[in-house]
């Protein structure tokens, strides 16, 4: 009857021991992108493709390849492999790429409400 009671308390324990973290406490490795720099580089990744969208139609076709002089990885100092390897991070964690989209949105939400970026 003991043993019984013993191995189901160690069954137990083991089992609530290795259960998986959740998403919002795991945290994101130090050789990636900050939710601050992965939403600064997103807001101006969007910013880009909206400009470059409006240039583009004022662009002779001859100069249509400097209409995208944009490239917010390069200006952030960001090497390409390290926001790859983030995005796979996040898209991976849903629950974190929400709230970076969300921030992004509030982000592109007060410049359109200003008409202007910070």
């Amino acid at each position: 009857m003991y043993t019984k009671l013993i191995k189901l308390i160690v069954i137990s324990c083991l089992l609530f021991s290795c259960r998986p973290k959740s998403e919002e406490d795991e945290k994101v490795p130090e050789n990636l992108l900050t939710e601050e720099q992965l939403t600064r580089v997103l807001t101006e990744t969007y910013l880009a493709e909206s400009a470059s969208g409006i240039n583009v139609k004022a662009v002779a076709g001859e100069k249509f390849d400097s209409a995208y002089i944009f490239n917010p990885l390069k200006d952030n100092h960001i090497e390409r492999a390290k926001f790859d390897s983030t995005m796979v991070f996040y898209t991976r964690h849903p629950k974190k790429l929400k709230v970076v989209y969300e921030k992004v949105l509030d982000k592109l939400s007060v410049i359109q409400a200003n008409g202007k970026v910070d």
